[in-house]
């Protein structure tokens, strides 16, 4: 990828890491199903009305919105619920930067260099760091299942993607999310009963930061967030757009320290620069003697 990709990469990552946060400050007031429900709701509506339909086959729209809308995002959220800790989800869902590549390379083909393999083994290890770091009262059982889970089924709805051809990728996102609204909002009603659904209207009028956590959902990180990211996977592939997918729980814990003062501790701390390193070793190559490293995949320079 050309730097200016990269850095728009990174971006998302920071938005994406931002909506832990946001998605916290939501499920305080709202059923987390209900609330996944909402967001992709709201990315179909009123969009769908003025967005073309994607050039792909039914089936795909189908799978990415079952994939990405209620593996990943239902996972989360049920997660969430079963007591699981938010931060540690946060980092749980990155596992999906070593799964992609993995599920690329067994069903699209796609090779790994050897500097993505380097970068994804010391990256791996400080994913594992962090999250022995992490481990608490909070990681139970179910919530740990649930997320490996969602990280798998977000890696699926990477390889669709790219196994779909799409090119219109905020059409993907947005079409894809009618068929994700209403399998969420079931699951809600099948795990909770019509409750949340009675009590949302007051819940919305009362609470402006549930409001809040809703826009930001939607809006940054579903449509533009997921819009960007779709765009580079389908230029470049996943296995070497996934990798940066690990600087979204660096973002979360950097947003979770300014918004609820919490501080990552040694472990987090040491992990963290290591995934820093391995997303560097992966991303970068070097010319020797004496020039500067440019990006891999970028031309040249004269």
């Amino acid at each position: 990828m050309k730097p200016s990709e990269w850095l728009l990469a990174a971006f998302v990552a920071a938005i994406w890491g931002l909506n832990f946060s946001f998605i916290k400050l939501g499920v305080a007031h709202i059923d987390p199903l209900l609330l996944a429900a909402l967001r992709f709701a709201l990315a179909a509506f009123p969009l769908l009305l003025w967005v073309a339909r994607p050039a792909i086959a039914w089936r795909w729209l189908i799978a990415y919105g079952l994939a990405f809308g209620v593996g990943t995002w239902g996972g989360v959220s049920w997660a969430l619920r079963s007591g699981l800790a938010p931060g540690l989800a946060a980092w749980l869902l990155q596992s999906s930067a070593f799964l992609t590549p993995l599920l690329a390379w067994l069903w699209l083909g796609e090779a790994l260099s050897r500097r993505q393999r380097q970068g994804a083994l010391v990256a791996g290890l400080g994913f594992v760091l962090v999250l022995l770091s992490s481990a608490g009262p909070g990681s139970t059982a179910l919530g740990l299942a649930l997320m490996l889970l969602a990280a798998a089924s977000l890696s699926l709805a990477n390889v669709i993607v790219r196994r779909s051809g799409a090119r219109a990728m905020l059409a993907l996102m947005v079409w894809s999310s009618l068929f994700a609204a209403p399998a969420l909002l079931a699951l809600a009603v099948a795990t909770q009963g019509l409750a949340p659904l009675q009590a949302l209207p007051a819940q919305l009028l009362s609470q402006p930061i549930a409001l809040l956590s809703l826009a930001f959902q939607v809006y940054p990180s579903t449509l533009f967030g997921y819009w960007v990211w779709n765009t580079l996977i389908a230029r470049h592939g996943a296995g070497t757009v996934a990798p940066v997918a690990l600087l979204v729980p660096v973002f979360a814990l950097a947003f979770s320290a300014l918004i609820f003062g919490t501080r990552p501790g040694p472990g987090q701390s040491l992990g963290m620069a290591l995934i820093a390193v391995g997303l560097v070793l992966a991303a970068t190559r070097w010319r020797w003697p004496g020039t500067a490293g440019r990006l891999a995949g970028a031309p040249p320079q004269p």
